[in-house]
């Protein structure tokens, strides 16, 4: 690291074998937790051991550059954020198609999005310690698989009036390698998570307007419905002629609405891997709206659910009444 004042707290999760050896070996410090607790507790344990005024937390499989806290100094020092979120580059570990695929999407999303950002990542991420303890740190309850406690506190954050910085510059390298069904699977717990993320904040009709999701973008959430839609019209385009027009209709609108994507997937893997990496994406689409389909019966049922123990607190004074009549009659 370029930045000579700092500290690393490496947080082992409950992990089946302890590593506080290596970590102590190398100068950091480290702390265990009893049980798997996830990584909003992780995180929070971290902060509280951490002894600097600014706090950055940096995901266990992220390669960070020699120049990443110096710019995270000069950031705070030189403008009034209370928070700034790198982004991932598009290095990969591996040519394998997914994991490839994967990180170039990222580094496109997150250079389409505004620097003036309306959410908090902890691929590597910074905010001032005094917000963070302020705002009660990370919120606990969230599933890893569909992650979404970094953007509820970038959430809060904005509700409490501070800026969050999204600095395009800051850019670490992801090692995590996804097998086709890993990255699928991953995208389908993210979208079902980050949906009920968003119904929950009531951030719906936001979301409706702007068309942006943290790190999602507009042409990502119109793609979504577009190859739901594409989907079943393959499937029953031979029993009815009409919708072989509306496949083609479709299937334009779908590669028109990722050509800036597909363009990039050009320039950076050549012709042969944008052949193979748009039926990736269309299914990748695909997988993402089932996710948010599963989330939005989610809140349904929690819903429901809400509204049922209401019922039943409204009728327990009614039910009462009538045990002590029966009661008295008897």
């Amino acid at each position: 690291m370029n930045f000579p004042d700092f500290e690393v707290i490496v947080v082992d999760d409950g992990s089946e074998k302890d590593c506080s050896e290596v970590v102590n070996s190398y100068g950091f410090k480290s702390t265990r937790l009893k049980k798997p607790s996830g990584v909003e507790c992780a995180r929070n344990k971290g902060a509280e051991l951490a002894a600097g005024e600014i706090l950055v937390f940096i995901d266990c499989d992220m390669i960070v550059p020699p120049d990443a806290l110096q710019r995270i100094h000069h950031c705070f020092s030189g403008n009034h954020y209370a928070a700034i979120s790198g982004i991932c580059g598009f290095r990969s570990p591996t040519t394998r198609l997914a994991t490839l695929y994967k990180n170039l999407w990222m580094f496109h999303s997150y250079t389409l999005s505004p620097e003036n950002f309306d959410w908090f990542l902890t691929g590597i991420g910074a905010v001032k310690r005094e917000v963070f303890f302020r705002l009660g740190g990370f919120r606990t309850g969230y599933n890893i698989k569909t992650g979404g406690g970094d953007l509820e506190f970038g959430r809060r954050l904005r509700e409490a009036g501070e800026r969050i910085l999204l600095d395009k510059e800051l850019r670490v390298q992801h090692l995590k390698r996804y097998s086709l069904w890993g990255l699928l699977r991953n995208d389908y717990n993210r979208s079902r998570g980050w949906f009920r993320l968003v119904a929950r904040k009531k951030m719906i009709p936001r979301v409706m307007k702007s068309f942006r999701i943290a790190n999602i973008y507009p042409a990502f959430i119109i793609s979504v419905p577009v190859s739901l839609l594409l989907s079943l019209s393959l499937v029953f385009s031979p029993f009815f002629e009409f919708l072989r027009y509306a496949t083609a209709f479709l299937t334009g609108a779908y590669l028109i609405a990722n050509y800036r994507l597909f363009r990039f997937l050009q320039r950076q893997g050549g012709t042969g891997f944008l052949l193979k990496a748009i039926p990736l994406s269309f299914v990748d689409h695909l997988v993402s709206g089932f996710g948010v389909i599963r989330g939005c019966f989610g809140c349904l049922g929690s819903l429901t659910t809400g509204w049922l123990q209401k019922l039943r607190l409204r009728a327990k004074p009614l039910k009462d009444a009538f045990q002590l009549i029966r009661r008295e009659n008897s």
